[in-house]
């Protein structure tokens, strides 16, 4: 049985740098497991984490000087990251100069333990910083505890999206709020 520790944790936030790029895909890779495993076909599972997060792929993203990866640690090991960049929004997203919030992955030991507050606290105040007035996301319409978290947030669904796993097309909610 796990036990959780009475002692608060201690998080760490920090920008991510090149050399994180294998740290990032393999984050994202188990994180994206843990979360929809249950509910995807492995072969779709499978093909999603295949193309979704090649090291490549994210090495470049990093480079990307628009591109910004955010990573908590707890003592020294990293519990989750997001990713914003300023994509073109759909056009459901009215908000002012937006950014997206492309990535927002925890491992499934950290869930309802505050790591997921702190991580979006810190994004939304990076978001700011650099001129943002508005955060956008999607996500699918069946992860739940996800859609409530970015609810608490204070993000409104402002419109709906496909978006493919694999061979399965799932239907997206587009959340925005203003920053």
């Amino acid at each position: 049985m796990e036990r959780k520790s009475s002692q608060p944790f201690v998080f760490t936030i920090r920008i991510a740098e090149s050399v994180d790029a294998g740290l990032l895909a393999e984050l994202g890779r188990s994180s994206f497991y843990e979360a929809f495993a249950e509910e995807t076909a492995p072969e779709d599972m499978a093909e999603h984490l295949q193309i979704a997060f090649r090291i490549e792929d994210i090495t470049e993203q990093l480079k990307n000087d628009k591109s910004l990866f955010i990573i908590i640690e707890i003592s020294s090991v990293a519990a989750g990251y997001a990713y914003l960049h300023p994509e073109d929004p759909p056009d459901c997203v009215k908000a002012p100069n937006p950014i997206q919030l492309v990535r927002f992955y925890l491992r499934k030991d950290y869930y309802g333990r505050n790591v997921g507050n702190t991580l979006m606290k810190a994004c939304l105040e990076k978001a700011r910083s650099k001129g943002f007035q508005s955060v956008w996301l999607s996500t699918w319409e069946l992860n739940h505890r996800a859609n409530a978290f970015y609810k608490k947030w204070g993000f409104e669904i402002v419109g709906r999206a496909k978006f493919t796993v694999g061979s399965d097309v799932q239907n997206d909610y587009i959340f925005a709020r203003r920053i």
